[in-house]
């Protein structure tokens, strides 16, 4: 069994409330912009700035996270990770639509020019585990989160056409992200 424990206050102290699957609005629990300190057990869980699973996020793994940095008091949604990270696979496209050439990729690629692909990549398809996005080479700048069965046709949609500079799966071993 996974769980999510949310604490008020640094040091795992004050008002705290559990979570064993998604919540898409901690409004609604009454703990929006509250959480300090988290406790995670079993799975991967992603905490988001925004409602929905949007906005800045941040991965975290099984243990004690007693810093939240940039998501300190900000957390308004929280996603279960119910994917098996042994076979991560992303096929990234050329083109819009999933058209022109395509990458299978399956490990952490610091520099998507050693695939041939760097600042190309115009769409996308999870075909397993989870993958973190990189807008720069090196596992830098803007990022974003993608799962399996994910299906992204259009970059342009979110102004990333053609910026796509490095990947990397969510492994187990992973603490935070």
């Amino acid at each position: 069994m996974s769980k999510i424990t949310l604490y008020e206050n640094p040091d795992f102290t004050g008002k705290d409330k559990d979570f064993v699957d998604n919540v898409p609005d901690l409004n609604v629990q009454n703990f929006g912009n509250t959480a300090r300190s988290i406790r995670v057990i079993g799975q991967h869980w992603v905490a988001y700035a925004g409602e929905n699973f949007t906005g800045a996020f941040k991965v975290l793994g099984p243990g004690d996270h007693g810093y939240l940095g940039e998501l300190d008091q900000k957390i308004l949604s929280l996603r279960l990770v119910k994917e098996d990270l042994k076979n991560p696979e992303i096929v990234l496209y050329e083109h819009v639509n999933y058209n022109g050439q395509s990458r299978s990729i399956r490990e952490t690629t610091n520099d998507l020019t050693t695939a041939g692909f760097a600042n190309l990549v115009s769409s996308h398809k999870v075909k397993e585990g989870v993958w973190i996005l990189f807008q720069h080479a090196n596992l830098c700048g803007e990022r974003r989160i993608t799962f399996e069965g994910n299906e992204w046709p259009n970059y342009c949609a979110f102004n990333w056409n053609d910026k796509l500079s490095s990947v990397k799966p969510l492994l187990k071993s992973d603490f935070e992200l």
